[in-house]
C-alpha cells in the first residue's frame, strides 16, 4: 500500500481504474463490467470524474503521463466510487483494500498542536493572543482562507473546459476554415493566458479563488498578435 502512488484531481486524492483493479485484486475489464452493470448507483461528480480531450491532456501531462496518447478517455474515482466498487464486488479482498485506502491513502491528515503549559497559557493571556477576539478573527481567517483555496467542483471545472471550448470556436469562425494545427495554436494561446491570469501552471490546479478570474477573462479572450501572424501564415502555407 505504501508503493501506491498518489493521484490528485483538484486538490483531491482519486484513483484510476487500474488502480482499484490492482488494489481490489482483480483486472480494469471487471472493474469497467461493475461499473457499467450498477451504472444508475455511480453518480458523476460524487463517485467519478471523466476525463477527455484538453482536460484529459492536462492531466496526463500533471501525472507526468503525457506520453499516454493512446488514451482517449479516463476515469477517476473518488472515496466515495472506490466503496461503491468494494460493495458491488463483495469479495473479502476489496473490503480489506477499501478498509486500507480509507484508512492511508484518502485519509486527511490533521494538524496536531500539543496543549499549552500553565506558564505558556498565562504568558498568552498577558500578551492578549489568548483573548476570545484574536481567536475569532484567527478562525475567521482561516475558514476564508479554506473557502478560497478549495478546489473547483467538478460542475465548476467542467464548466471552464466548457467554456473554453465554445470560446475557441467562436474566434475559430472568423477564421473561415482553419485546421486541426491552427485550433491548436487557439487552444494553446488561451491556455496559457488562463495561466497568466491565475498563476497555476496547469488547469488541475486552479482554486475556488480563480473561478470568476477564468470565467472572466475566457469571455473577453482574443488570441495574441503572435499567435494571429501564425493563423495567417498556416494559411497561407496551406493555400500554396
Amino acid at each position: 500500500m505504501n508503493e501506491l502512488q498518489i493521484t490528485e484531481l483538484n486538490g483531491q486524492r482519486v484513483l484510476t481504474t487500474q488502480q482499484i483493479a490492482d488494489g481490489y485484486g482483480t483486472t480494469n475489464k471487471v472493474i469497467s463490467n461493475n461499473f457499467n452493470n450498477n451504472r444508475t448507483r455511480f453518480e458523476e461528480g460524487k463517485h467519478f470524474v471523466l476525463l477527455v480531450g484538453e482536460y484529459l491532456k492536462e492531466f496526463l501531462h500533471s501525472q507526468n503521463l503525457g506520453t499516454q496518447n493512446k488514451i482517449r478517455k479516463l476515469y477517476l474515482w473518488t472515496e466515495k466510487g472506490a466503496l461503491l466498487h468494494a460493495k458491488s464486488l463483495g469479495t473479502d479482498e476489496a473490503w480489506d483494500m477499501y478498509d486500507i485506502l480509507v484508512d492511508t491513502y484518502f485519509k486527511v491528515q490533521e494538524e496536531k498542536q500539543a496543549p499549552l503549559t500553565l506558564d505558556q497559557q498565562i504568558a498568552a493571556i498577558a500578551t492578549g493572543y489568548g483573548s476570545v477576539k484574536e481567536e475569532l478573527v484567527e478562525v475567521k481567517d482561516r475558514v476564508s482562507d479554506l473557502e478560497e483555496n478549495a478546489p473547483l467542483s467538478a460542475g465548476e471545472y467542467n464548466y471552464i473546459g466548457s467554456r473554453i471550448n465554445q470560446r475557441v470556436a467562436e474566434v475559430a469562425r472568423g477564421y473561415g476554415k482553419i485546421t486541426r494545427e491552427q485550433r491548436g495554436k487557439l487552444f494553446k494561446d488561451i491556455n496559457q493566458g488562463v495561466k497568466v491570469v491565475t498563476g497555476v501552471s496547469t488547469r488541475t490546479q486552479l482554486r475556488a479563488k480563480h473561478f470568476d478570474t477564468v470565467v472572466d477573462f475566457t469571455n473577453n479572450w482574443e488570441p495574441s498578435t503572435a499567435t494571429k501572424m501564425q493563423l495567417r501564415q498556416m494559411s497561407f502555407d496551406f493555400e500554396a
